[in-house]
Formats: C-alpha cells, structure tokens, sequence
C-alpha cells in the first residue's frame, strides 16, 4: 500500500450536500455506460450502512480521480451527464470531512481508500486530502464503497439514480418522441421525489433533463430532455424558470409533428398568451408558435388537432379604436353564444381558426344600423325628456345624442354609445367627472313596441353614463347606481313617461288597424 497526498486541504471551503455528493459518485457511472445501457448494468446493494455500487465489464486507471476536472468520458460523449467535471477528489472530500463516510474505489487492479494525512506548508500543519493506493487481482469492474451511510441516505441515493435520464426512469410515462437531440415523454404517475430538483414557479408536476440530469421542472404533465441544454450555474441546483422556457423552445425545435400536438395539448394554458414586453424571457408565446406551425405543417396532424378541438377562435392584438370597438361588440357577442369557444393567440390561424371578429360577423353579430323613423324619434324623444327633466346637473351635455336604431336580430348589443374624449373634464353634482362626450345612443329595433319602455329607457340611461366611463370603471359603475336612485325618487314622472309610450303605440296600431 502507499499513500498519495492530493493537492487538497482538508479545510477547503466547498460545501456540497448529501445529495450532490452522491449523485457526482453516480455519474461516474453513469458516464462509463451511458443511458442507453444504464438501467442494465449499474448494480447496488445496501446492508448494514453500507452502499455498494457497481458496474461489470468497465474498468478504468485510478490517475483519473487525482485531478479536478479530469473525465474518461473519450468515446461516446453524447450520452454522458457529466459537463462539470468536480471530480471524485471534490465529492470525497466532503463525504470524508463532513458527512463522515468511509470511501472505497477499486477498478481494474487497484483499490483506493479515502483518507487524510497531515503534512507542512511553509513549515505550517495542515491536513490533506489522501488516498491510500492497493494492489490487487485485476478485475473487469468498477466499485465504489460508502460506509456509514444511514437509512435516509440510502433514500437519498435512490432519489438521486432518478435524476438521471433513461427510459425505464421511474418519473417518466409513454414515450412520446425521442431523437439525438433528446426525448419527450408523458409524466408517470410516480410522485417527483421532494430531493430533486425543483423549479419554485412550476412545483413538480413535470420534469425537465439539461444533459442528461434532471435540472428542474415544468407545470405539465410531460418530461422534456434536451441532452445538450448546458447549465452555466454550476452551483445552482435547479433552473429558474426562464431556463425551462428555454429548454422547451429547444426541444420544440427538434420534435415531429406527432409530438408537437401532444405537447400542445397538454400546454392548453397558455394558449392566449403573448409576450407581456418586446423581450419576454418569462413568456411561453415562443415555444407554443415553434408547436402550432410544427402541426400545422402536417397534414394529417393539423386535420386532427382540428377535429378535436372545433371551438377555437384566434385574437389578434389590436392597435387602432375601430379595432377595439369591433372586438368589445364581438367577444359581447361570444357571452351570449351557446356553443363554448375558446380565445387563443392569432397563430392558430394556422391551424385553420377563424378570428372572433370573422366569426361574429358571420352569425350576424356585429351591429347594423339605421336612423330613428317616426315611432322611434317619438320614443327616443321620450326618454330624452325624462333626463332633461330628472337628470338636470348630472348628465352634462352641449348636445343631445343622434338617435340610431340597432336593425338586427342577432347583434350582440341591446344598446350602444359612440363617445369621444372630452378636452376638459367636467364634474357633475355628485361629483363624478365626465370624461366623454356622447355622439350617438344606439337602441335595438326590437326595444319599439307596446311593453319595451322599461326595457328603453334602462338601456337609455345606461348608455348616458357612459359619458363617466366605460364599463368596466368604477365611476361608471357609481354613476349606474346614482342614476337608479334618480329614477327611485322621481318614480311619477317614469310613470307619467309610460303612460306618452303607451298612447304612442297605442296611436300607431290605431293607424295600422284603420289601414
């Protein structure tokens, strides 16, 4: 036996956890197989607080753990996980000092005990990190011995053999796509052990694999594996968020069609989502396009995502008033449809998807328009001398709103205002500012008869606030409850206005019956 002192104090501050340690112990191993034969040849046992760990037919120089950085990894590098290179010294070290293991490794005709010896620097004790070298038989294997290792460290280990990429991982469900590059699968119903790593924002619904490890996780059910994502970090544990948006845009990159509808599907969140700034590292908008054209560029793929999901409909952002004027009446419309649509981003287009605006103006939605007749300018009239009459100081207007009617059916609104932004802002009796000007009250066609005057003259005055704000504000909210406090306590004179409706029809169907 002899022994080597390593260029390495004892004292040196780098301080991995249990489970870096063990799981740079089995990426040794890993590395000599690779993936494709791991689940095969890697062996363990664990009795007594020993951990054995092996592989047969793998034998390699004990010079190679003498060196920080140091890698046998020579032939196939494609299939390794080991891009850090901390080496065995770094791992032993901290096993020995901190965690208080006992480290054997022996391959080919070596055995190496871990220790430590103490020599003099500039005349000065320290203690440094050592390996006691045998000799012995030689034998086609790589071993690695821990002792001392208690109950919960061997759970560890086995959390830390899930960390590392092959098929018969138990993390990973079907197998969806796999190439080169690197692999997608569904996620097993096997829960993500609590050791591994984890992205905070995602929890641990799925898993994401950066070369080979797992390196964080994903807010879906699927395991995304992109064998040459490199981390720059090495001391960070896990991706950040950012990163695992990253590594799905690569992979989306590599996929076929097949694999990018059930990506897709399973991504139907963020289906409408855009990026919230012109450089959004935190947004999904990327890698969902990369899976909408990959689908759309397939026939047979694109028929069935349309087949399966028929109620789409695409949004596009909007820049002019005209624009958000036609959206506000089209998604009222959608409110009020039967059939259940789903927004989505305008990529989908792709996919064959009408609009909202195209499909709203194809059932009729949008509203069509026509000037007042002579019943109607009598009705209109009406309500308009009500809110002369009880709404002196709180509508404030230089004119009275051109009376319009709403002519189809099918329109998505019963009434409308057309405003403008008004210059200089008023403030009305209640002390609610007046932010537009009224251009045009629209009312529907179908509000024009013998019983519609409660239906009227509601749908009248809730346009009229509108000069405080649009619907979703909380002064125009305020205004609709002061306003209905007015017609409360001015209920004689609504009833006086029932009675002018009533005689109006009531002089039109005379007419009609005289014809």
């Amino acid at each position: 036996m002899r022994t080597v002192p390593l260029n390495l104090v004892m004292t040196y501050p780098v301080y991995w956890s249990r489970y870096q340690v063990l799981r740079d112990y089995v990426q040794n191993f890993y590395d000599s197989v690779g993936y494709k034969e791991w689940n095969k040849r890697f062996c363990y046992t664990y009795s007594d607080s020993l951990l054995t760990m092996w592989i047969d037919e793998v034998s390699f120089n004990y010079e190679w753990l003498m060196h920080i950085g140091a890698s046998t990894k020579t032939k196939e590098s494609g299939e390794f996980a080991g891009f850090f290179g901390e080496g065995f010294k770094i791992a032993s070290l901290c096993a020995l000092r901190d965690m208080g293991w006992e480290v054997k490794m022996m391959s080919d005709d070596w055995l190496i005990d871990v220790t430590d010896i103490e020599q003099h620097i500039d005349g000065t004790p320290v203690r440094m990190l050592a390996y006691n070298i045998t000799s012995r038989e030689i034998i086609n294997e790589t071993k690695l011995i821990l002792k001392n290792v208690n109950f919960d460290d061997y759970n560890l280990f086995k959390a830390v053999l899930d960390s590392f990429f092959y098929e018969e991982n138990l993390i990973m469900g079907e197998k969806v796509w796999q190439g080169e590059e690197g692999a997608v699968f569904l996620r097993s119903k096997n829960p993500i052990n609590q050791e591994l790593p984890s992205t905070r924002e995602f929890g641990r619904k799925g898993a994401v694999f950066c070369g080979y490890q797992m390196r964080g996780t994903n807010p879906f059910d699927l395991v995304i594996c992109l064998h040459h994502y490199k981390q720059v970090d090495r001391e960070r544990k896990s991706l950040y968020a950012f990163n695992v948006i990253d590594v799905f845009e690569g992979i989306c990159r590599y996929i076929d069609a097949e694999c990018a509808m059930v990506m897709l599907e399973k991504m139907r969140r963020y289906w409408n989502t855009y990026p919230k700034k012109k450089i959004d590292i935190y947004s999904w908008s990327g890698p969902i396009n990369i899976l909408i054209r990959k689908v759309a560029n397939c026939d047979k793929t694109r028929n069935e995502f349309y087949q399966k999901h028929n109620n789409l409909l695409y949004v596009k952002r909007i820049r002019t008033i005209s624009e958000k004027n036609r959206r506000w009446q089209a998604k009222s419309w959608l409110k009020n449809q039967y059939k259940k649509y789903i927004l989505v981003k305008d990529t989908f287009r792709l996919l064959g998807y009408r609009s909202l605006e195209e499909e709203c103006d194809i059932n009729d939605g949008f509203v069509e328009d026509d000037n007042a007749n002579s019943i109607q300018e009598k009705g209109f009239s009406i309500f308009e001398d009500i809110c002369n009459s009880i709404f002196q100081g709180f509508f404030l207007y230089q004119r009275k709103p051109e009376r319009k009617i709403i002519t189809n059916y099918t329109a998505c609104y019963h009434g409308m205002a057309v405003t403008y932004k008004k210059r200089h802002f008023e403030m009305n009796n209640m002390g609610l500012k007046v932010v537009s000007e009224i251009d045009k009250i629209y009312l529907k066609k179908e509000i024009f008869n013998m019983d519609g005057y409660y239906d009227g003259l509601s749908t009248y005055i809730h346009e009229m606030c509108h000069m405080f704000g649009g619907d979703t504000t909380i002064s125009f909210s305020r205004s609709l409850t002061y306003a209905t406090e007015i017609l409360l306590k001015n209920h004689i004179v609504i009833a006086d206005g029932k009675r002018k409706w009533e005689d109006v029809f009531a002089e039109e169907m005379n007419c009609y019956n005289g014809l």
